[in-house]
């Protein structure tokens, strides 16, 4: 059958409820029609639901488009504009099988990120103006930041004293290459962990109507003319959440703005995006898109292909995929364990199914000490699951972790533009076959890292098969780092420098453009192959440190088969 969207609204002011009665009624082979043209979507009338999404705030969602339990449907955008009003989830594909979503756009009528002008700069005071039309930031009675809006649409305020990340944009509308970002820090020092080189104690000072002065040593003399571009808000309301299912395909979908990640998709297997976008709407005068990451997959499966995609202006990086390492806490039988989540921000988030195959490893030396099947599992609580497995492993020792390792997706990434946003490009950790070609990288740091860590986020795991072929590298890692960065975050590698993590690199046919030559960092791989690349200098950007004379730098890795780049 197939469904209009007109045929349901009710009421010219809010579209919600009409998506949400639509796609109730939806059955196995139906396709629901959205027509072009401008839809407000509000809060009222959302299907409300509590999810754990990983990487993101936990916490009860309102949704607009709730494709939950559903088999073999079509949601057709025709063009469609879903303008968000309020704190508001768009979509969310729940527990379900054989869904397309194509052809609308997403955008927040107010931004939840904020935009200042640079109207004074020395190098301990930095005056800044925000618009009071789509931005307004007061200092409060505490001396903190308190962004606010007096939109007639939807009032509110956020009252911040930390995370508070800033990073200056140019008269272009890109983000300053020499201009580091940090977060301006009003509340005496705190421990940040692995985010707390990036931290700044700072004074306000309220000059006027939005008009604020910021007193301290940032490190950085901003320049009169240019933005500033904070991202405050919390990561409670992704744009596409898709948890628990299989065989999804997003085509033709253009993200304007959302208030946290953009997609983030979770113990999902077979997963296509096909002609996604992520980009500011400039003729709002808007600098950013996406307030973190794009694209963000956790322990996903099958495969997941990105195709002819553009990702630009976002606070974070195009494409992160990988796993979750947990914390084997201790064992209830011998057969039975109960693990705890590894970072805040991945509590109550599932990543197992029934048949998954789990390693049990000392995080200090990497040595696996079981291997078993999950018989079942349980989430007990935001902090803690039990996993019942299929045979007996060990107590666990002073640092033991669990990984699950039928959760490695093999990954295509190819024909897909992504840039100038902070911070990197594509994040690979998956088992599977990764062929990462025929893309564009400029990006703030680096284009595409591999990485495996058990320090802050506890993404797992290892790379073994990646292929990076034919791709363009023009200006990566234009503020810094290398345009390909494989180097794991492992307490074991400080002890055993020779310590194999990752498994093969094969990076050929590519070509690089920088200031000077930066192009290959790779630590504890099992091999690593860079042939018949080429370099071209581009003096765009300024110099940074080159690795060395050859820019490829190869350490502590099982063989190497490295040829210069041919430069041109």
């Amino acid at each position: 059958m197939v469904y209009n969207i007109r045929d349901f609204i009710k009421d010219g002011k809010n579209a919600t409820p009409a998506f949400v009665e639509a796609i109730s009624l939806m059955q196995s082979g139906d396709t629901l029609l959205i027509g072009n043209g401008k839809y407000d979507m509000r809060v009222e009338g959302a299907l409300v639901k509590h999810y754990y999404i990983s990487n993101n705030d936990h916490g009860i969602k309102p949704i607009a488009l709730p494709i939950i339990n559903k088999e073999n449907i079509s949601i057709i955008g025709e063009g469609a504009e879903l303008v968000f009003h309020g704190e508001i989830l768009p979509v969310v594909v729940d527990g379900s099988k054989n869904i397309k979503l194509s052809g609308f756009s997403i955008d927040y009528e107010v931004p939840m990120y904020a935009q200042c002008d640079v109207i004074e700069t020395s190098e301990d005071r930095t005056v800044i103006k925000f618009d009071g039309k789509q931005f307004w930031c007061r200092v409060d009675e505490d001396g903190n930041w308190c962004f606010y809006s007096e939109s007639p649409d939807w009032k509110w305020e956020r009252p911040r004293r930390s995370d508070v990340i800033t990073l200056e944009f140019d008269k272009e509308g890109k983000p300053c290459h020499y201009s580091l970002p940090y977060f301006p820090h009003t509340g005496g020092y705190e421990d940040h962990g692995f985010l707390d080189c990036m931290y700044r104690e700072v004074e306000l000072e309220q000059l006027g109507e939005n008009l604020i002065a910021i007193k301290g040593k940032t490190g950085i003399k901003h320049t009169v003319g240019h933005t500033l571009v904070m991202t405050w808000n919390t990561r409670e309301f992704p744009g596409i959440f898709t948890v628990d299912s299989d065989d999804v395909e997003y085509s033709d979908i253009m993200l304007y703005h959302t208030m946290a990640m953009g997609f983030i998709t979770q113990n999902t297997s077979n997963i296509t995006f096909r002609r996604l976008a992520c980009a500011p709407r400039r003729d709002k005068g808007r600098l950013l898109s996406v307030t973190c990451d794009a694209t963000h997959f956790v322990n996903c499966r099958g495969y997941i292909e990105i195709a002819d995609c553009n990702f630009e202006y976002m606070m974070d990086d195009a494409a992160n995929i990988h796993g979750n390492y947990h914390v084997y806490e201790k064992q209830l039988d011998k057969d039975t364990i109960l693990v705890q989540f590894g970072h805040f921000q991945q509590k109550g988030a599932n990543i197992y199914r029934v048949g998954d195959t789990v390693n049990v490893i000392d995080a200090y030396t990497m040595d696996i000490h079981g291997e078993a099947k999950v018989v079942d599992f349980q989430v007990i609580n935001a902090d803690n699951m039990i996993l019942k497995l299929d045979r007996a492993v060990e107590a666990p020792g002073e640092w033991w972790v669990v990984e699950n390792i039928s959760t490695a997706p093999d990954i295509h990434i190819h024909d897909t533009n992504c840039g100038y946003n902070r911070t990197r490009g594509f994040l690979l950790s998956s088992r599977g076959k990764v062929v990462i070609e025929r893309n564009r990288f400029h990006n703030y740091n680096h284009g595409v890292q591999l990485s495996g860590e058990l320090r802050d986020w506890y993404e797992s795991g290892a790379a073994l098969d990646v292929t990076i072929r034919d791709n363009d590298f023009t200006n990566a890692a234009y503020a810094g780092g290398s345009a390909i960065y494989s180097n794991p975050k492992l307490e074991a590698t400080k002890t055993n420098k020779d310590l194999i993590y990752n498994g093969k690199l094969l990076v050929e046919n590519n070509h690089f453009e920088q200031a000077d030559k930066r192009m290959l960092w790779v630590e504890h791989s099992e091999s690593v192959t860079f042939r018949n690349n080429t370099f071209k200098k581009n003096e765009e950007y300024p110099c940074h440190a080159p690795h060395n004379e050859s820019g490829i730098l190869v350490e502590h890795c099982g063989s190497a088969d490295i040829e210069d780049a041919k430069e041109i």
